[in-house]
């Protein structure tokens, strides 16, 4: 017929092919709940690690607060000051040195305390025993020095 044009139509969608099936349905799930198994120890690597590195920077900041009574030969103190900010501070309250704990980043600690309220070292390097308690999610540190002015760390979780 060459003068009658067609017109293309849909044909009608069944209600059986509507939709995803069950097996379909199961497997996008269970790729989903893979992943998801996948990912999350990345976070609690993530926490160990961001402990890990807090923890070393405080035990090195308690040994440089040793090494500084050493070399001026006079009292000097640790103090946690806010924000998570540990303070070394000489005999006449000067700011020997600073170090951030809770920073902005990725591997910051959730919080830290220091008890007694604070380490003090003497001229001659010995230290008034002390603690300092680093959290992170599930799990703390907990670095220590001793009246010898021995610095070293602990872990645990709770």
């Amino acid at each position: 017929m060459p003068g009658r044009s067609r017109t293309w139509t849909p044909l009608p969608i069944r209600p059986t092919e509507r939709g995803l099936t069950l097996p379909e349905l199961i497997t996008a799930l269970s790729m989903l709940a893979v992943l998801a198994a996948l990912t999350l120890p990345t976070f609690d690597v993530l926490a160990r690690l961001s402990l890990d590195r807090s923890a070393d920077l405080a035990a090195a900041h308690l040994s440089r607060a040793r090494l500084e009574a050493l070399a001026r030969r006079q009292k000097v103190e640790v103090r946690l000051a806010g924000g998570g900010r540990l303070l070394l501070v000489d005999a006449s309250g000067t700011r020997v040195s600073e170090v951030d704990l809770a920073g902005e980043d990725l591997l910051a600690v959730d919080s830290a305390r220091i008890r007694p309220s604070s380490i003090r070292y003497n001229a001659r390097g010995q230290g008034s025993p002390g603690s300092l308690y680093l959290y992170r999610g599930r799990r703390g540190v907990r670095v220590i020095s001793n009246f010898v002015g021995r610095v070293r760390r602990q872990g645990f979780r709770f």
